[in-house]
Formats: C-alpha cells, structure tokens, sequence
C-alpha cells in the first residue's frame, strides 16, 4: 500500500462573529459580502465538509437559517457557485448533528490561505451569532506532528469513553479539562454523541461548545465548535419502520444511530492525555441553572499483542 503523500490531521475551522462581527446579527435582507477566514500558518487545510449555525431562539429551532443564502471561493477567491443559493439547498440539516454536507472533490486552501464566503438574508427577521463551519484535514509533512498509530499486531473491542461535565453554570467557561486513556489499551476515537438541546420546567441547555486539543493543546478547531455541529445528538435519530402501517421508532440496543464522525480518527495511547475547553453561553429563557453535559466518545480500545 502506498503511504500518503501527507500526513492528515482533522480540523475544524469557524467563521462567525468571533472572526467577523457582521455575522452577530445579519438584518433582514441584508447582504454581506467578502467575510473572510484565513487558515493557520502550520499547515494547508482540505476541506471535505460544510455546516451553518445560528443561535437558538426560545423556542430551540433554527428557523432564521431558511433565509440565509451563501456563495463562497475556492482558494484562488474563485466563486464555486453562479449565484446566491440557498444553505438549505446546499446541505440536509444544514450539516448539524455531526453530519456536515460533504463537499467532493476536496478544496485545498494553502497555509495562510483565504476562505471567503457571501452572505444574504432573504428572512423576516434577523439572523443571531451566524457561524459556518468548514471541517476537513490539515496536511501535513510526515513526523511534523504527533501521529500515533497502531502496533503491527493488536487486538480490538468496540468501546466507549463517557465525558461528564458536571453542574456546568448558564455563562461558565472551563478551560484546560483533562480526559485521559485508562493504562489497560489504546483508545481511537472515531466519533462521538453529546446531549442533544433540550429544554423543560425552568431548564434550558443549547449553547454548549468545545475546542478538543491533543496533550500539546493544539487545537483541532481553530474557535468553540458547538456540540451540535461537532457530535451527533440522540434528539436526531434514524427511524425504523415497524409494522403494517407502519410506525416509525428509534433503533434500541445498536448504539447512536448518528454519531458524529472524526476523520481521520484520533488516535491516543494508553496512559496519554486530550485536553478540552468547554464553554456554555445560553441565554435563551429558561437557562437559570446550571446543567450536567454528557459527552460520549465512540470508538475501540486497541491491545497490542
């Protein structure tokens, strides 16, 4: 088999009101043209895949999101669409719950690169917080990062990693969490799942982000990513059908049924160490209270042999 020609590690670039303040509140039929990201100096980024986001409302919908067009360049600021298009157009879900459109072939943006993007809201109604999300790979020069992988003869068993994130307060921001791998196996993360947003008597949980790092603290996005758009959520199942009619449930006993997916999966040795920051920002009505976060990371326990 062929070694690639470069080494990917997974990556997650956000453009929203953090690089652009435009993107804070997009008027009703406003055009914003030229909002610009510009990727890391370490590294070239592939993109493979697309997501939009805007701040829950009250009610927990992203409604605004129907009106937002886009049309966005290549690396050379060479436009890959005719015209505006809608984004409900251009991906399902607008690529949340850790299944971002793909976008195929990849784009390649070189290190310090331009990812440029124009935006139009055809709504009624202002848009909050608009962010997009542009996951891919870095490229980089084989041994120029920490690339664990696995040993020449192992074994594996399917396992999962529960994150619980206790009492975590309606404006509350912890950085430098530690998760680490038990010293029985290796660990390779391929996915994960994270509590949906949900909201009941006098509780709300929607605005909840992370940034995952390696033991290093490089980053695997360059700002927060939203548990909604990083991992899959238990509140956006596939159905089955059963019986005649038939009805349609949720799959029991097999596990999330969308798992939002890493790629390429992070590997991470036995003993060693991943460093998140979580951060939770609600201010929809409700959120009075601190809130528990579960996060489940899917993947094997790897035994050398």
């Amino acid at each position: 088999m062929t070694k690639p020609l470069f080494q990917e590690r997974h990556h997650d670039y956000v453009l929203g009101p953090n690089q652009d303040g435009r993107l804070a509140s997009v008027a009703a039929g406003a055009v914003i043209e030229k909002v610009k990201l510009t990727v890391d100096s370490d590294a070239p980024f592939a993109l493979r895949g697309r997501a939009v986001r805007q701040k829950y409302s009250d009610a927990l919908t992203q409604a605004g999101l129907a009106g937002i067009s886009t049309q966005w360049c290549g690396p050379a600021q060479d436009y890959r669409m005719q015209t505006f298009i809608p984004e409900r157009l251009q991906m399902a879900n607008y690529g949340q719950a850790g299944n971002p459109g793909p976008v195929f072939p990849q784009i390649v943006f070189p290190a310090n690169g331009v990812i440029q993007i124009d935006v139009m809201n055809t709504g009624a109604s202002a848009v909050t917080n608009l962010t997009f999300f542009w996951r891919g790979v870095k490229l980089f020069p084989w041994g120029a990062v920490p690339g664990y992988t696995y040993p020449r003869k192992m074994a594996a068993l399917s396992f999962c990693y529960p994150i619980l994130v206790n009492d975590l307060g309606v404006s509350e921001l912890r950085l430098n969490q530690v998760f680490t791998v038990k010293p029985d196996a290796d660990f390779v993360i391929r996915g994960g799942q994270a509590t949906a947003p949900s909201t009941g008597a006098g509780r709300t949980l929607a605005e909840v982000a992370m940034i995952l790092r390696d033991f290093n603290k490089k980053g695997y996005s360059n700002d927060f990513v939203p548990l909604d758009i990083l991992f899959g959520a238990a509140a956006w199942p596939d159905t089955i059908p059963l019986g005649p009619t038939p009805s349609f449930v949720a799959p029991f006993a097999t596990g999330p049924s969308q798992p939002g997916l890493y790629y390429p999966e992070i590997y991470v040795p036995a003993n060693h160490q991943m460093i998140y920051d979580i951060q939770r920002t609600d201010g929809v009505s409700g959120s009075n209270q601190a809130e528990d976060v579960y996060i489940n990371l899917i993947g094997s326990k790897v035994f050398p042999r």
